[in-house]
């Protein structure tokens, strides 16, 4: 039996991933069969924050997962080979998970993972749709050719896990996970503003002090930067209907923040442990990403 944890946790970075031992994989195996807590065992497309989202957990040789449809029953059921295996909402079997994680995660990682399990619940969608969100007016767009929100051609399984915030900030679905900087040989030197901003600058992007200019056809549209200091980067890009979207990592795009709330301006929504705002930048087509 040989197990694959991905932490669904960043949004510009790769997720981190480290395999199990074989008796931490009889461990886990173990705990999500007992009673007790109720086991959440599906697929990605329920979690949406910024932040921690759950473990994915994959097999690497013949899946014991099929075993588990036995046991639904006891409130266990797996999405299926093809689905990735998403573990929240049991916090016995996240709080083990995360104590295999090891050298993969750092310390203020594992710090806003504590935090988030200590939380009443796991944030879902169900609760974002549910959410009675604050009315929000959309400033107005004042960038000719910025993108229409449009999350169906990002959701799909040929491109989601693929792409990132970045790519998503500059509608280009490159499927390589984009990285600022990466395209031009000046890749991020540290998780800060001003270690993150050079490789975008590098990319083409040009920083600026908001969003309220004109910019005409040809000049581009808004987007924002922000920072998890010392983890991670976040993009979100101003849409044409004025508010903002983003995409976390591989996970969906949508038009909410950690809230549930409409975004009108990146510098006052809800952004998780992405603390630091930066600064707004203006992207366009053209602009080679990778």
């Amino acid at each position: 039996m040989s197990l694959s944890v991905t932490l669904n946790i960043y949004s510009g970075r790769p997720n981190p991933v480290w395999t199990l031992e074989d008796d931490q994989a009889e461990e886990l195996m173990k705990l999500l069969s007992e009673g007790g807590e109720p086991t959440n065992l599906k697929s990605s497309a329920g979690l949406v924050p910024l932040g921690y989202r759950g473990f994915h957990v994959t097999s690497t040789a013949a899946s014991p997962f099929g075993a588990l449809s036995l046991h639904a029953h006891d409130g266990i059921i797996d999405p299926g080979p093809t689905e990735l295996n998403l573990i929240s909402g049991k916090r016995t079997v996240e709080s083990f998970l995360l104590e295999t994680a090891g050298a993969a995660i750092d310390k203020d990682v594992k710090k806003h993972i504590n935090d988030s399990l200590k939380a009443k619940k796991p944030m879902e969608l169900k609760d974002f749709v549910a959410a009675a969100a604050a009315a929000v007016a959309c400033p107005l767009c004042k960038a000719a050719d910025a993108p229409i929100y449009n999350p169906g051609i990002w959701n799909t399984p040929s491109v989601q896990p693929f792409n990132n915030c970045y790519n998503y900030a500059n509608d280009q679905r490159t499927n390589t996970f984009a990285q600022p900087g990466r395209a031009h040989g000046k890749p991020i030197t540290k998780l800060s503003c001003s270690g993150t901003q050079p490789s975008a600058v590098a990319d083409g992007l040009v920083p600026t002090a908001s969003f309220s200019g004109t910019l005409k056809p040809g000049q581009g549209w808004y987007v924002a930067l922000v920072i998890w200091p010392n983890v991670d980067y976040h993009w979100y890009r101003q849409d044409k209907v004025g508010c903002w979207s983003h995409k976390p990592g591989s996970t969906a795009a949508r038009n909410k923040d950690n809230s549930g709330n409409a975004i009108s301006d990146p510098r006052t929504c809800n952004r998780g442990p992405y603390s630091s705002f930066c600064t707004f930048m203006k992207t366009k087509r053209g602009l080679v990403i990778r």
